[in-house]
């Protein structure tokens, strides 16, 4: 294990030194002292560690024109929460520091009437999409105000671009997978059944832009319900046989479940990313031309779509680091389970080596292993 150590000293001394060609992506989505594994203070620990390297962080359109060199790395937010406003803006003026913030614009108010209390983010979309389902409007104060919104983006500092308007699933089959608990349901749930209830049937779904849809009437819920009290509830207790009988009682009720046309589809795609980058390029005056996946579920055939819609850069979740010329069909992202700085540092690090390096999982362990007891980069 002692010359493994020695050979990787000698391998990651002279790749910083001499290969720094790697673009790495930070994803955050949070940043708060209540509900984030992120806090503000955390977070600018990570701002002094970049610092320290001389590391120069950009934007993604500046990402795109080539306005980089081989110290750039980008700092990225998804969603858009209030607490980035609060926290993150702050932070970044202070250290003279880029990020891009992908924003879902349904949930945009245009004006702050007072400061909100902090939740997590699941609370948070719930509460928003069930003022959806109740009126059609989602403006929730837990994410950032138009006003705000602009006020970082004139700061210099801060690109905004697409995650979608929405940001909610699709049902994809009609393959029952178990039952839900409405103490444990998502806004994503409460947008496909409509409300939250237990023991509606769980189907498979993805992001909306992953492909076309399982379209499922909303009335079918109501009748499997029916099925399920008279047929079910208090009468079998095998698991395995319980989601037999309601898949039979699926099965035969098909006329409830329709595939979604290439027709629809596109159309439903185009609806949704153009009403987020109306409203984004309305109050910015900027040219909205990145989007980034929600829940990173991505397919070639919406690419296509929204190529077509002039985007230009599709942004991950996947893992991994990105050259300095990029692949913009595919900008690969890195997201901490723990932020802690000394995980910051070495994944900082560790992405900045080529991809045959950074996408190997036996390698970066080691390297992690050798970073704590050396203490080195």
């Amino acid at each position: 294990m002692v010359y493994i150590l020695i050979i990787i000293a000698i391998l990651v001394i002279l790749l910083l030194a001499f290969n720094k060609s790697a673009v790495p992506v930070f994803l955050y989505h949070q940043v708060n002292p209540i509900s984030s594994n992120v806090s503000p203070e955390i977070f600018e620990e990570h701002l002094k560690i970049i610092k320290k390297y001389n590391m120069k962080t950009i934007t993604i359109s500046e990402y795109y024109n080539n306005n980089i060199d081989k110290n750039s790395m980008l700092l990225t937010f998804d969603d858009g929460y209030y607490d980035n406003f609060k926290y993150v803006f702050p932070l970044l003026k202070k250290y003279n520091m880029k990020a891009t913030i992908f924003l879902n614009t349904l949930y945009i108010m245009d004006k702050r009437e007072n400061e909100p209390e902090i939740k997590d983010n699941n609370t948070v979309n719930l509460e928003a999409m069930k003022k959806y389902i109740e009126n059609g409007k989602a403006t929730i104060n837990q994410y950032m105000s138009w006003e705000e919104i602009k006020e970082m983006y004139d700061s210099g500092l801060i690109d905004f671009q697409a995650h979608s308007h929405k940001h909610m699933a699709i049902f994809t089959d009609t393959k029952i997978e178990g039952l839900t608990n409405k103490e444990n349901m998502e806004a994503p749930e409460l947008y496909l059944y409509g409300e939250l209830e237990d023991n509606f049937p769980i189907f498979s779904k993805r992001g909306e832009y992953s492909g076309k849809a399982k379209i499922i009437k909303k009335e079918f819920f109501g009748i499997f319900k029916s099925f399920y009290e008279e047929n079910i509830e208090n009468k079998i207790t095998d698991k395995d046989e319980i989601l037999k009988k309601c898949q039979e009682f699926i099965d035969k009720n098909t006329e409830y479940f329709i595939n979604e046309s290439e027709t629809e589809y596109r159309k439903r795609i185009e609806e949704d990313y153009l009403e987020n980058k109306k409203m984004i390029e309305k109050t910015l005056g900027n040219q909205v031309k990145f989007f980034c996946w929600p829940w990173g579920h991505r397919s070639k055939e919406t690419i296509s779509i929204l190529k077509d819609l002039g985007v230009v850069g599709f942004i991950s979740t996947k893992k991994g680091t990105n050259s300095m010329r990029a692949n913009w069909n595919m900008i690969r992202r890195i997201e901490l389970r723990k932020y802690t700085p000394e995980k910051f540092k070495i994944n900082l690090f560790v992405y900045l080596l080529p991809s045959f390096i950074s996408e190997n999982k036996k390698l970066l362990f080691i390297l992690e292993q050798f970073h704590f007891k050396t203490g080195l980069f």
